[in-house]
């Protein structure tokens, strides 16, 4: 069956992009620094079995209006599942300040959500795999789609870094080992936060290029240093930003002669990465390029609407989370505590609070207390992780005093705070 994008709900690129595209939906010849010969376009395509033998569509370039990151990537995925499968496409976009994690990683591990919430920073899982990124209006993010037969690893990486080189001249960056795109600078490497993603032939990266690095560092800070987890760890990297790493006496074509100008801004990155994409899979004769924007305002197709809502859902955001275990110590008004617990899908499967008496107390005392914190912990089990939504104290009727309903209440808000 073919696929095919609806009409309704893209519109040919305008605005701000037209002056650096000359956006008519298509992207002509002029916005090209070279044009390549078929053998050369080939070349710069995906080498696997399938190169010669898939006959690619007219490449589409998607540019996203929208800020919301829970929007740009149910769009994406709509994308990846509804754009013809031989056709080419390119998605480019920049979320609000948030923390997107890896579709099986474990948010505690990766960062301390309550202290995001604090600072009114979003935590967002997406539906691929890969580690985790911190977005902000300095960074922008590209996708990559292609048939799956040309997938490869590096081809996403090596299509930016060549942007970021002949475009916006930039001569130490390159691809890693990992696929990562990095700057050399003598021994060191500056990794930018970038992952290829796979799932079908889907490359997704992350490009920082003006971003607060303390914010970034910051974010993706965890408090749980006992946990153990099933989850895909995030590999942990030096970052930089594409500013760091401007020759002197150069700055991107777009800009004006202003020293305020000279700076890499979004719309010169989208203008590089979209002009090699051209360069790679668009024969200005037969397969043009179209340049088009999203706006979520024109979005009509109920598909990326249901997966703005799944996204934002506990059962994904935190639900998805892989069997984990984690180890937790506390000073409390009656003792020291200690909790020893697991859960699956980010639901409570056990716990165990251990106390350890104040000074002189008497043993019936503190074998009371235990008592307590036996019944507590029990009735913990299966509420969620960290919020324990509807836990209102421990089981029983010998519990029912206000003084264990304090300790209870203590346990609790302790628990909340340091999971």
């Amino acid at each position: 069956m073919k696929h095919l994008v609806s009409p309704a709900i893209i519109r040919p690129c305008s605005s701000r992009f037209a002056a650096s595209f000359s956006c008519h939906p298509v992207l002509t010849s002029r916005s090209l620094s070279t044009t390549l010969s078929r053998k050369e376009q080939k070349a710069a395509q995906p080498q696997t079995p399938a190169t010669e033998s898939i006959e690619l569509g007219a490449p589409v370039t998607y540019i996203s209006e929208s800020h919301d990151p829970w929007f740009n990537l149910s769009y994406e995925d709509w994308l990846l599942r509804n754009t013809p499968h031989n056709q080419p496409v390119l998605f480019l976009y920049r979320n609000f300040p948030c923390v997107v994690i890896g579709r099986n990683q474990n948010p505690w591990k990766e960062t301390t959500p309550h202290k995001l919430r604090e600072s009114g920073i979003p935590l967002v899982r997406r539906r691929s795999g890969g580690g985790t990124v911190f977005h902000d209006m300095g960074n922008t993010n590209f996708s990559i789609i292609l048939p799956r037969l040309l997938f490869t690893r590096s081809h996403g990486a090596e299509l930016v870094s060549r942007a970021i080189r002949e475009r916006l001249g930039i001569k130490d960056c390159t691809v890693n080992e990992r696929n990562d795109v990095i700057i050399r600078k003598g021994e060191n490497e500056y990794k930018m936060t970038y992952k290829i993603i796979q799932h079908r032939a889907y490359h997704h990266g992350t490009m920082l290029i003006s971003s607060s690095l303390s914010e970034l560092g910051k974010s993706l800070k965890s408090s749980s240093p006992n946990m153990e987890t099933k989850s895909i760890l995030s590999h942990r990297s030096p970052v930089t930003t594409l500013n760091h790493h401007l020759p002197p006496s150069s700055s991107p074509s777009s800009s004006s002669s202003s020293s305020s100008n000279k700076h890499i801004h979004h719309d010169d990155f989208v203008q590089a990465v979209t002009s090699e994409f051209a360069k790679t899979y668009s024969n200005t004769v037969e397969k043009k390029m179209e340049t088009k924007e999203v706006n979520e305002n024109w979005i009509k197709d109920p598909k990326v609407w249901k997966g703005v809502e799944e996204l934002k859902s506990w059962e994904w955001q935190y639900g998805q989370t892989p069997e984990f275990t984690n180890s937790l110590e506390g000073e409390l008004s009656f003792g020291s505590l200690s909790a020893s617990l697991s859960a699956r899908h980010a639901l409570l499967t056990s716990l165990t609070l251990h106390l350890t008496p104040t000074l002189h107390e008497a043993t019936e005392i503190t074998t009371t207390k235990q008592s307590f914190l036996d019944s507590l912990a029990l009735s913990l089990v299966g509420h969620r992780y960290e919020s324990l939504d509807g836990a209102q104290g421990a089981l029983g009727h010998e519990w029912e005093d206000e003084k264990w309903r304090e300790m209870g209440n203590e346990v609790i808000n302790w628990l909340r705070k340091v999971m």
